[in-house]
């Protein structure tokens, strides 16, 4: 080597041993620990603030594609009312107007939750002696509600002319909208083709003589769609130039301090028409949320760099200890050894080459060999022979990095060791490394659990089979209730409509005849039919829900909670928070089902006039709270214990229930009662147990 190369050598080398030299002062370490500990703090607080930015989105997501679902079902409602009406006027011979006005007037329109205001009929061919009004003359008389229709109900436009040519061709109901009159809004009108009553002599399809018309208030249709689900704002347009149909206020908050919005404009198409839908939602407390939580990862980090950057400046500022005298070692040694043979865990030690220098009378016991046997023999003689690669591997990483999961008293996976005999047996074991004059050494300290392990196996099959056949049991349940209520709703429901068309037209024909009692009779069996339709109707309610799996869990606990006031006349307050809607199928039947118990206790034992249901997502976790003002139940108040032992006593086993369902969405109950002050269950949730997989994923 040339002399100047050696003297470039040796200068990288005095800078190199500078940088070192300077690193090791202790106000540089302590700056550079703090610089380091807070730049991962930022990185943690960005990543965090992103994701949950992103989480926001995809909730909004979710919710107007909900929103699109359930409007495509309230159309699809108010189809069924006018197919209904084609089908009475479709009848041979036609009905005539009192027939009509008596068929509107049983559905209620006014009073139902329907979109539907008024119901019509166009024919295509006027009365000749009437002459071109004919047609006009005949449509308002067949309306039965005229005094209710606007002037141009049954104007002629391009869009109603394009719905009855849609119409007529697909046989399918058809969608279109009327200009405004005034500054009323404009109309949402469906069409339904009606076809001559058979066909003709050449046997060809049947014609279309008219069309059946339902009149759509668009307040009543949209309305719905935003209070289920407060925010959102909404609004909807159609046609070409657009008309507008409804439109979402906005809060005062809103157009005060107008932030980042979330916004989807989508086009919604249902018959023959397409609807534009235009759906946003604030995103501001999406952002002063993560901002929040932004600035107290900051915050954290800053104080977690400040105490890293105290502890790096005390570290380098600690001196070597004098070296200990010969007699000292030899000391601190016998007292080691003697601690090491009077531990009740069995220690064994092993050197670099993963022989065995150290085996206390415990590992003894353990092992079932004496350590004179033990000693200078390889490790892996207790080790079962498929575990000994991962072992070698685990020790070696842990001699490179000092780095270990083998801690005693945090979970950890089972380990094995091999007795002298052969036999295996469950261990939990830590590993520690020391360095002394003659290389490494690895001391572990282990434990045999083979009892324990046993006893935890036992105890999680119990467990197991307990809890898969109480799910089997509710799973049972739910599946026969939602299989009813569909054969009471889908069969027998249509069979009692079809009966009470028939009653009608039969009543019509036979009050012509001198028999002045029939019509009577015929009046009481059309009442007997209407009440049981009605009893069906809330039987099938009552097993399964139809709301509950087409608008989602707040509609169906709202339904609820309507249909016990009237029953029992006690008040419910509700505080629902609609970000309950994303929540799974089972979840909300779950949910549902705990509101419904809870609701039939109060009415059998609380002897209430108030009851309040809030259900709340905050953050990780969903609580739900129904409490009353009724009698409560007995208990010493100092023992919680006591308390919900007599609560479960007094209202009844339905809590027991109510525990089981919770239990298996990972949730608790707790309940506060006294006599005489009411009655509160509380049952708290994680949310991830309540969400679907892909969405808790």
């Amino acid at each position: 080597m040339s002399a100047g190369a050696e003297r470039r050598m040796r200068a990288g080398q005095g800078a190199w041993h500078a940088i070192v030299a300077r690193l090791r002062d202790p106000a540089v370490s302590a700056v550079l620990a703090f610089v380091v500990a807070f730049s991962l703090a930022g990185v943690v607080a960005t990543f965090v603030t992103r994701q949950w930015q992103a989480a926001a989105e995809v909730r909004f997501t979710r919710r107007a594609a909900a929103l699109h679902e359930t409007l495509r079902q309230a159309l699809i409602a108010d189809e069924s009312i006018l197919r209904g009406a084609r089908a009475l006027l479709e009848q041979t011979p036609g009905p005539d107007p009192a027939t009509w006005k008596h068929f509107v007037a049983a559905i209620d329109l006014d009073n139902s939750r329907s979109a539907v205001t008024a119901l019509g009929y166009v024919t295509l061919y006027a009365n000749p002696a009437a002459g071109a009004a004919g047609s006009a003359e005949v449509a308002t008389q067949w309306a039965g509600l005229s005094a209710n229709l606007p002037a141009n109900a049954f104007a002629q436009t391009d869009a109603t002319r394009a719905a009855r040519r849609y119409a007529a061709e697909t046989g399918n109901a058809a969608l279109a909208a009327l200009p405004a009159l005034a500054n009323a809004p404009p109309l949402l009108t469906l069409w339904l083709p009606v076809y001559e009553t058979a066909p003709d002599a050449q046997g060809n399809a049947r014609k279309v003589i008219g069309f059946a018309v339902a009149l759509l208030d668009a307040r009543r249709l949209f309305a719905p769609l935003v209070a289920a689900d407060p925010g959102l704002v909404f609004s909807a347009r159609i046609g070409t130039p657009p008309l507008d149909l409804y439109t979402g206020k906005r809060g005062v908050e809103d157009e005060v301090l107008p932030g980042k919005r979330f916004r989807r404009n989508d086009p919604f198409v249902f018959g023959g028409a397409t609807l534009a839908l235009d759906v946003s939602a604030d995103a501001s407390p999406v952002l002063t949320g993560a901002a929040a939580c932004a600035t107290a990862i900051l915050l954290a980090g800053a104080l977690g760099a400040a105490a890293f950057a105290f502890f790096a400046q005390r570290l380098m500022r600690v001196h070597l200890a004098p070296t200990k005298t010969a007699g000292d070692a030899r000391l601190n040694e016998a007292r080691m050894m003697g601690i090491i043979r009077s531990s009740m865990e069995a220690i064994v030690t092993v050197d670099d080459t993963q022989r065995v220098v150290i085996f206390n009378p415990a590992a003894e016991q353990v092992f079932g060999l004496s350590a004179m046997e033990a000693i200078g023999s390889p490790l892996s003689r207790f080790i079962p022979e498929r575990f000994r690669a991962a072992h070698a591997q685990h020790v070696e990483q842990f001699g490179e990095t000092g780095v270990t999961e083998r801690q005693m008293g945090r979970p950890q996976r089972v380990l094995h060791g091999l007795r002298a005999n052969g036999e295996e047996f469950p261990i939990e074991a830590s590993i520690s490394q020391i360095r002394d004059d003659s290389g490494k050494l690895f001391t572990v300290v282990l434990r045999d659990i083979t009892e324990r392990v046993r006893a935890e196996e036992a105890l999680t099959r119990s467990r197991e089979e307990l809890r898969e056949l109480s799910a089997n049991l509710q799973n049972v349940r739910e599946a026969e209730k939602t299989r009813i209520a569909r054969e009471l709703h889908d069969d027998l429901g249509q069979q009692l409509t079809a009966l009470k068309i028939d009653l009608s037209a039969l009543e019509r024909r036979l009050g012509e005849s001198d028999t002045s009692d029939v019509p009577a009779r015929l009046a009481g069996m059309r009442n007997l039919i209407d009440s049981t339709v009605g009893a069906l109707r809330r039987i099938a309610a009552d097993l399964r829900p139809v709301m509950l799996d087409d608008l989602g869990l707040v509609p169906a606990i709202e339904w609820l909670a309507n249909d016990f006031t009237n029953r029992y006349g006690i008040a419910v307050e509700r505080d629902l928070d609609a970000d309950a809607e994303m929540f799974s199928n089972a979840a909300s039947s779950a949910l549902f089902r705990i509101v419904q118990e809870a609701l039939t206790n109060v009415a059998r034992h609380a002897d209430a006039s108030l009851v309040e249901i809030s259900l709340k997502v905050d953050g990780p976790g969903c609580v739900l709270r129904i409490a009353d003002d009724g009698l409560g139940a007995t208990g010493d108040p100092a023992d919680p214990a006591s308390t919900q032992r007599n609560a479960l006593r007094d209202k009844s086993f339905g809590l027991l229930g109510i525990r089981e369902r919770a239990h298996m969405l990972d949730g608790t109950v707790s309940i506060a009662t006294a006599p005489g002050k009411g009655f509160a269950m509380t049952i708290t949730f994680a949310l991830h147990a309540l969400l679907p997989e892909e969405a808790a994923s």
